[in-house]
């Protein structure tokens, strides 16, 4: 008997209204599915809509389908990018040869690992049995170290289960981001979407960074916050990485320049995983946007350029789409440190995946942390683009 195939639609709206603009969002993405039911939606928007007529509005077209979706710093599908403010997207998919589970959970701060047990546990229970599986991690950014969410999911999955996913945005405000679960809008909360498949899954992940530093040990972290790199102020050291003289970056002045020199934790094949500091205290403390990395780790400063970064867009669609030739839809997510890095140029990024991507829909949104397990049990990542072919 032949498999069936995954049918997707994808559909974006600009208007003020959230209950018309979800409603129109949903209209367009039901289209190319016929007559046959949604058996999973996403939802990505702008934090300025009311989350809950926009929600509203997206059930009233796709009726009890599986929702799941978060907000954002911004939203792309089809090659188009939203921006700041613009709007909505949402997905509308049919089963296909797929079968979907989700399972959220609230206020999960204190106990991450925990939560992350728990929603791969449940998700997975909902979809059922499978060969193979992907889980969709989508969560609040501003919990804290976002690592110890991912270590509570591959308790569960081990390494054979893909992971990708992104943390909730707020249009780089970092104030208030919020993940979406049916009409459930939840505080401090995590989503998870277990895919069960009986073909193989895999996650491409790329970031286009470069070293520019010198290897330095973490010698003094706690929660999200770099206190001393080599047994010195971690602001001090970095700054040095640079040539740059001590205080040279004041706290109001340190995103303008981290953003395009992120840490890079190094891998034991020679890769790194990238680490945003996104702030910068009086006493030389350096915040990390949600994943520490470990006191002993390797770390050193990175460069790159919209050139660099743009450059691996094909890769990822390529690659992505070579695991799963026959595809029908690629998810992507990228990192808001990325359109900032690339300004004015931010959408050529969707423009390019698009195109790598040829006839298949391309869909996802700007993170403020990106979730990719390729190796080990590391699966957090900043200032990079990450995707999964389904």
């Amino acid at each position: 008997m032949p498999t069936a195939r995954l049918r997707v639609g994808a559909g974006v709206s600009r208007l003020q209204g959230s209950s018309q603009a979800g409603r129109q969002a949903a209209t367009s993405a039901m289209g190319p599915l016929g007559d046959e039911p949604p058996a999973l939606v996403l939802v990505f928007t702008t934090p300025r809509h009311d989350l809950a007529a926009l929600l509203a509005g997206v059930r009233a077209v796709t009726g009890p389908a599986l929702l799941v979706g978060a907000t954002t710093s911004g939203e792309l599908a089809l090659g188009e990018y939203l921006g700041f403010g613009a709007g909505v997207a949402v997905l509308a998919a049919t089963a296909g040869p797929y079968r979907f589970g989700a399972a959220s959970a609230s206020f999960v701060r204190d106990d991450m690992d925990r939560a992350g047990q728990q929603l791969a546990r449940t998700s997975r229970d909902r979809a059922g049995p499978s060969a193979h599986a992907a889980l969709v991690l989508l969560a609040d950014s501003l919990l804290g170290d976002l690592q110890e969410l991912v270590h509570g999911t591959y308790r569960v999955t081990g390494p054979r289960v893909a992971l990708v996913g992104g943390a909730a945005g707020d249009e780089q405000r970092f104030l208030r981001t919020l993940v979406f679960h049916g009409d459930q809008i939840l505080e401090q909360g995590a989503v998870a979407l277990w895919i069960a498949s009986d073909l193989p899954l895999g996650t491409v992940t790329r970031h286009g960074f470069r070293p520019v530093g010198n290897p330095m040990l973490v010698t003094r972290a706690q929660g999200t916050t770099i206190m001393e790199l080599g047994g010195r102020s971690a602001a001090a050291a970095y700054e040095e990485q640079l040539g740059l003289a001590p205080g040279a970056l004041p706290p109001e002045r340190f995103w303008d320049t981290s953003v395009l020199h992120p840490f890079g934790l190094r891998q034991a094949d020679g890769t790194a995983v990238i680490r945003v500091a996104r702030a910068r205290s009086a006493e030389g403390h350096l915040t990390i946007q949600g994943c520490l990395p470990p006191p002993g780790c390797a770390v050193q400063v990175m460069t790159g350029t919209p050139d660099s970064l743009l450059a691996v867009v094909p890769e990822v669609a390529a690659e992505a789409l070579a695991v799963r030739p026959d595809a029908a839809l690629l998810l992507a997510f990228s990192c808001a440190a990325r359109s900032r890095i690339l300004g004015e140029r931010a959408g050529e990024e969707p423009r390019r995946l698009q195109d790598a991507a040829g006839a298949v829909p391309t869909f996802g949104f700007y993170c403020c942390a990106e979730f990719a397990r390729t190796a080990g049990v590391l699966g957090t990542h900043n200032a990079t683009l990450t995707a999964l072919a389904l």
